[in-house]
């Protein structure tokens, strides 16, 4: 591996990281709140000093580490793309700290890499103590963990040929055959720009349904990146039925394939409609909403009227299966099988190419169509069959890798778990926090459910929770390669 490459464009990333810094200090001139007496406030200074940390320590990188562009290959990319989740979340940290928001270390970095990794498990009770600056930032690093997902899944992932990221990867390469898109590079600039206007549509929608500037920004962040960090103890529930429903809207948006809705804009909307793991996902989402609203009917356990009800189940559904993570109502009242019902659509996640987390629609049906080709084989075992999704055939090198993210996950859950329960959490916090973290959800059940947060898990079992919210977003492959020895050496 070409550790002097690998360091130099971290270096890079850690230049435009320091801009980025700076970017809560317009909130602090808005409010007023830049100076305390004759000096800068500490929210202030906090933010100045990590920036100018960023900014040296890139500067540093940059300059004493030389690109051998001929040497940098997969492996460097999956090393860039650790380290630079890493060193943005302890650059991250420094303003939490500096401020005295988050006077623990160890948690102030667990809210910076939930940000980052578009998780949104907190350990705040009230975000608004915090203060408007440091809400700011928190949303932020959503934004800027999604764009990276983005920038993910089209340069790096792909090589991989990992299940989720087929479909983008064979999406990609046919929008790079469009004539007026010859490269990936441009294709990137493309999806960038899908981001940053899905982000700006709502911010003004919000804006028209009578949130604040301040919460329209914080929220589309949030929710364009699929985060789910909120300005309020209660999430959205206290903010108007209008608010829920363009909320709802943009999140299932943001769980689309980004090249599909990228067609959709060039007037290609069909493409949408044709593609077999958008319409699954849409299918799964029907169901749970129907699914819920009978239950929840039917059990007297609904909010009065059917608006109210539906508005409730479907952006429950939508926020979980997004793996954004908002919520109106605390389902740890609802019945054991919504309970279910929700880890499983944890698990499910939504479309590959996406800022959402999880296993992706794609993954599981290659794992569905691979074990009908398996008992296809039984009975007729000199027959050839193969995978085939979204009419392309898919290599049984790809088939089992996916096979193996599948393995890589449920031995997480269930070591994580574990490691949860002999730190002393309870055993409802411990499954439901680890596929939540895992997945990229935020909430699970109990006492780190919507209406709570992750404080009260000891130190240790944060940190177990950090490493899985790292392995989740990176699709543990980009983390895990990293191990192998191979990496290492030529």
């Amino acid at each position: 591996m070409s550790v002097s490459s690998v360091f130099h464009v971290v270096g890079r990333l850690c230049l435009v990281y320091a801009g980025l810094l700076l970017l809560p200090l317009v909130v602090l001139l808005v409010d007023g709140d830049f100076l305390v007496g004759e000096n800068v406030s500490p929210t202030g200074i906090g933010f100045f000093v990590a920036s100018a940390i960023s900014a040296a320590l890139g500067a540093t990188l940059v300059y004493s580490c030389s690109m051998h562009r001929e040497e940098f290959d997969f492996e460097e990319g999956f090393a860039v793309v650790t380290f630079g989740w890493l060193a943005f979340m302890a650059l991250g940290t420094i303003p939490y700290v500096w401020a005295g928001a988050i006077e623990s270390l160890l948690d102030a970095m667990f809210e910076t890499l939930s940000g980052l990794t578009t998780t949104g498990a907190t350990i705040l009770a009230d975000p608004a103590s915090i203060g408007r600056p440091l809400l700011f930032w928190r949303s932020l690093t959503h934004w800027v963990g999604g764009m990276g997902v983005v920038a993910l899944a089209i340069a790096i992932l792909p090589a991989l040929g990992a299940g989720g990221n087929f479909l983008y990867r064979a999406e990609v390469s046919e929008a790079k055959s469009d004539r007026q898109f010859p490269r990936v590079a441009d294709v990137a600039k493309l999806l960038w720009s899908i981001y940053v206007g899905l982000t700006v549509a709502e911010i003004v929608a919000l804006r028209i349904a009578g949130m604040s500037w301040f919460d329209a920004v914080c929220h589309s962040f949030s929710t364009v990146a699929t985060g789910g960090f909120g300005t309020r103890p209660d999430s959205l529930e206290s903010f108007s039925p209008t608010i829920q429903w363009v909320v709802t809207v943009f999140m299932f948006l943001a769980g689309l394939n980004y090249v599909l809705l990228f067609r959709a804009v060039l007037g290609r909307p069909l493409a949408l409609l044709k593609s077999t793991e958008a319409r699954t996902w849409v299918g799964v989402l029907v169901t749970g909403m129907a699914l819920g609203c009978v239950v929840l009917h039917s059990l007297n356990s609904a909010p009065e009227g059917l608006e109210p009800l539906f508005r409730s189940v479907a952006f429950t559904v939508v926020s979980i299966s997004s793996t954004t993570g908002f919520s109106t109502t605390d389902f740890n009242f609802w019945p054991a099988s919504l309970q279910v019902m929700l880890l499983l659509l944890m698990v499910g996640g939504a479309c590959a190419g996406s800022t959402s987390g999880s296993a992706k629609m794609s993954r599981h049906l290659m794992w569905a169509k691979s074990a009908v080709r398996e008992l296809k084989r039984l009975l007729r075992p000199t027959a050839i069959f193969v995978v085939k999704v979204e009419g392309r055939v898919v290599s049984d090198g790809i088939v089992q890798k996916s096979v193996a993210f599948l393995l890589f996950y449920i031995g997480a859950v269930c070591l994580g778990t574990l490691l949860l329960t002999l730190l002393g959490v309870a055993g409802e916090e411990s499954l439901t926090s680890m596929i939540s973290c895992l997945s990229g959800v935020g909430p699970g059940l109990g006492t780190v459910g919507p209406t709570g947060n992750y404080a009260a898990v000891p130190d240790g079992g944060k940190l177990v929770l950090m490493a899985v919210m790292l392995l989740g977003r990176l699709e543990f492959f980009a983390v895990l390669v990293l191990f192998s020895p191979l990496a290492w050496r030529r």
